[in-house]
């Protein structure tokens, strides 16, 4: 049987899916690009963690759960810090700096495949947490 925090970390899990399949990046002429068209290995291995996360998410696993998501908004992170890296120093060929400034800012990013990333990310993080117990003990404490 499946609680709500299994069902908030199931749906972390498929909107990192999701936000990996939607575009990320336009570029002129050739079109958008989603996580596989950034770099297959990567885009790989943040589709693995995101399936950890739905097994984690089906057994009752808030660990796996949780570190799933710890693990994709690493990767999501590194991929985004590396995209921005790789635009600007795509155009460093060109010895004029504004005329490669101009090229660099002909690529955009889509944000709505970064946003459900990172909200995926999030909300799996999210749904791994621990529950706080209240335990009574035999002298009368309670210990959380």
């Amino acid at each position: 049987i499946m609680n709500s925090k299994n069902y908030i970390g199931l749906t972390g899990a498929l909107l990192i899916v999701a936000g990996g399949l939607s575009p990320m990046v336009h570029l002129p002429i050739i079109g958008n690009w989603n996580y596989w068209d950034l770099h297959s290995g990567l885009a790989s291995v943040v589709y693995l963690v995101a399936a950890l996360g739905i097994i984690g998410s089906l057994t009752g696993k808030a660990g796996l759960v949780r570190f799933s998501g710890w693990t994709a908004l690493f990767l999501v992170l590194l991929t985004l810090v590396a995209v921005h890296f790789k635009v600007n120093d795509s155009f460093s060929f060109i010895p004029f700096k504004k005329l490669a400034r101009a090229a660099a800012g002909l690529v955009h990013y889509r944000w709505v495949g970064w946003s459900l990333l990172l909200a995926g990310s999030v909300i799996m993080i999210i749904g791994g947490r621990r529950k706080k117990e209240i335990v009574s003990r035999s002298d009368g404490a309670i210990a959380v």
